[in-house]
C-alpha cells in the first residue's frame, strides 16, 4: 500500500513539475514575443480618420489622411510632378472607398473642399498629410427617426490608426452610435500614448438620429503645425545633426550604439527564438554568441536591402506589405523547430535511465540533466544543439524583422547625402544590438547552469519541454497573424 501510494505521490509531483516548468517558460516566451505586430505607430504607418457629421439636408464627413515618414517617401516622386493633380486624385481615392446609407440607402459622397500640408517628420523628412471634406444631400422630414451607416473600406491591408467619430449639430438630434462623438486623436494630431502599441482600428459605424430643421455650416479638420510624435525619435535625429567634428562623430555613434543596445532589450521575434532555443536545447557559449550576431546582422540587412528598394519602389509596392509575409516565414520556422525540438524532448522524458551517483567528491557533465526519486538518480537525455547551419535558419527567422526607424535613419542619409554618416549610424546600432543580444543569451546559459547545479527549483528540469511546447504555440500566432496579414 505504502508503494503505491508512494507511485501515485511521484506521479502527482512529476505531473505538478510539468505544469510549472510550462508555465514559466510560457510567461518567460511571452513576455519576450512582439507585442502586436511591427511597430504599429511608427515609421510605416498610414493613419485615417472620418467625422461623420449630420445636420438638416446634409451628412459631411471630415477625412483625415496622415502618412508617416516612410510612406510619404514613396509619394515623393507623384507629388513633386503634379502636387494639385495628386491631391485631386487621393481625394477621389478616398472617396471610392468611403460608404454612407441612411435607411438603407446610399448617400452619394462629392468632395467639397480638400487640402495638402507636409508637416516635418523625423530625421528630416516631411510627412503627408491630406485634408478633405465630403458632403451628401438628404432630404428628411424635421422630427423623423432614421438609421445610418457609415464605413471606410481604404487600403485595408495597410497598418496603422483608423477612427471614426459620429456627432449630430444643430437641432438635429443623436439618438445612439456604435462610434463616439469625440475624438481621440485630435484629428490626428496626438496620439494618446496608452494607445500607441494598440492603436484604434474602428472602420465602420451604425448610428440612429432625429432629423432637424437647421442646417449647420461646416466646420472642416485643421492643419497640424508639425507631425504627431512617433518612437525612435532620438535615434532618427541624429542623421540630422550638424558641425559633425570627430569629437561630435564619437559622441553620436556611441549613442546609435546605445539605442541598438535599447532596441534589443524590447520586446521582439529575435530575442523569443533565442531564449526558447538556448532553454530547450541546454545551448552552450557559442550558440548564444552566433544567435546574437547572426540576429543582428540578418535584421541589419534587412534594413539595407528594404532602404535600397525603396528608392526603386512605387506606392503600389509599399514595403511593409512585406511584414505580414516576414511573420508567417518566422512563425513557420519556429513553430517547426518547437515541434521537433517537443517531440525529441517527449522522447527522453519517457526513457530515463539510472546510473551510478557518489555523494562525496562526486563529478557530472553540466550539460546533463538529473533528478532523484527515492533515493535513485535519473538522467534525461539532451536535445543535442543545432549544427552551425541551423544555427543561421533559426537566427536569421527571428532577425527578418527591420528597425523602422533604422530604415529611416538610412533613407534619410541617402536624402540629404550623407550616406557614409547614415551607414556608420546604423553599424554603430548593430553593434549595440550584437552586443546585447549575446549578453542576454550567455546570461540564459550560464544563469540555467547555476541554476541546475544548485538545484534552487526543481520543476527546471522540465523547462526544455515547456519552452518547447511555448516555441510551437508563438510560432503558430506568428504565421496566423501573417497569414491574416496577407488577406
Amino acid at each position: 500500500m505504502k508503494a503505491v501510494v508512494r507511485t501515485r505521490s511521484r506521479r502527482g509531483s512529476r505531473w505538478a513539475e510539468l505544469v510549472l516548468g510550462g508555465l514559466l517558460s510560457v510567461v518567460a516566451l511571452v513576455l519576450l514575443a512582439s507585442p502586436a505586430g511591427a511597430h504599429p505607430l511608427g515609421n510605416f504607418t498610414v493613419n485615417r480618420y472620418a467625422r461623420v457629421e449630420v445636420s438638416a439636408g446634409q451628412l459631411r464627413v471630415y477625412y483625415v489622411l496622415d502618412e508617416a515618414e516612410i510612406p510619404a517617401f514613396e509619394d515623393r516622386a507623384a507629388l513633386r510632378t503634379a502636387p494639385s493633380a495628386f491631391l485631386a486624385a487621393r481625394a477621389e481615392a478616398i472617396k471610392s472607398g468611403l460608404r454612407a446609407s441612411v435607411d438603407g440607402l446610399p448617400v452619394e459622397l462629392t468632395v467639397a473642399r480638400q487640402e495638402l500640408t507636409e508637416p516635418a517628420g523625423q530625421a528630416g523628412l516631411h510627412t503627408l498629410r491630406v485634408s478633405v471634406l465630403f458632403e451628401g444631400a438628404l432630404a428628411l422630414v424635421p422630427g423623423s427617426a432614421h438609421d445610418a451607416a457609415f464605413a471606410d473600406l481604404n487600403e485595408p491591408s495597410r497598418i496603422g490608426w483608423r477612427e471614426i467619430v459620429v456627432l449630430t449639430r444643430a437641432d438635429t438630434a443623436l439618438v445612439s452610435s456604435s462610434a463616439p462623438a469625440g475624438d481621440a486623436s485630435d484629428e490626428l494630431r496626438r496620439y494618446p500614448a496608452n494607445l500607441i502599441q494598440s492603436p484604434l482600428d474602428l472602420r465602420s459605424a451604425r448610428f440612429r438620429f432625429l432629423a432637424g430643421a437647421t442646417t449647420a455650416p461646416p466646420v472642416p479638420a485643421g492643419p497640424a503645425a508639425a507631425a504627431p510624435r512617433r518612437a525612435g525619435g532620438r535615434f532618427a535625429a541624429l542623421i540630422t545633426r550638424s558641425n559633425v567634428t570627430p569629437g561630435v562623430l564619437s559622441g553620436m555613434l556611441a549613442l546609435a550604439l546605445l539605442f541598438g543596445a535599447g532596441h534589443a532589450l524590447a520586446p521582439g521575434h529575435g530575442k523569443t527564438v533565442m531564449a526558447a532555443y538556448l532553454v530547450g536545447t541546454r545551448g552552450r557559449q557559442r550558440d548564444a554568441v552566433y544567435l546574437g550576431a547572426i540576429v543582428a546582422l540578418m535584421h541589419t540587412a534587412s534594413v539595407l536591402v528594404l532602404g535600397v528598394a525603396l528608392f526603386q519602389l512605387q506606392r503600389s509596392a509599399a514595403p511593409e506589405r512585406l511584414y505580414p509575409w516576414l511573420t508567417l516565414a518566422t512563425g513557420i520556422a519556429v513553430a517547426a523547430y518547437g515541434c521537433f525540438l517537443a517531440r525529441t524532448r517527449m522522447a527522453g522524458l519517457g526513457h530515463a535511465h539510472p546510473h551510478r551517483h557518489r555523494r562525496q567528491g562526486h563529478q557530472h557533465d553540466e550539460h546533463d540533466e538529473h533528478d532523484e526519486h527515492d533515493g535513485h538518480p535519473h538522467r534525461h537525455p539532451e536535445v543535442a544543439p543545432l549544427s552551425r547551419r541551423g544555427l543561421v535558419v533559426l537566427a536569421a527567422a527571428g532577425g527578418l524583422f527591420p528597425s523602422p526607424t533604422a530604415l529611416l535613419v538610412l533613407v534619410a542619409s541617402f536624402s540629404l547625402k550623407r550616406a557614409a554618416l547614415g551607414l556608420g549610424l546604423i553599424a554603430a546600432f548593430s553593434v549595440g544590438l550584437a552586443v546585447t543580444l549575446t549578453g542576454v543569451g550567455l546570461a540564459l546559459v550560464y544563469g540555467r547552469r547555476a541554476v541546475e547545479r544548485r538545484r534552487l527549483l526543481p520543476a527546471l528540469r522540465l523547462l526544455p519541454m515547456g519552452s518547447a511546447l511555448a516555441m510551437t504555440a508563438l510560432g503558430l500566432v506568428f504565421a496566423v497573424k501573417g497569414a491574416s496579414g496577407l488577406a
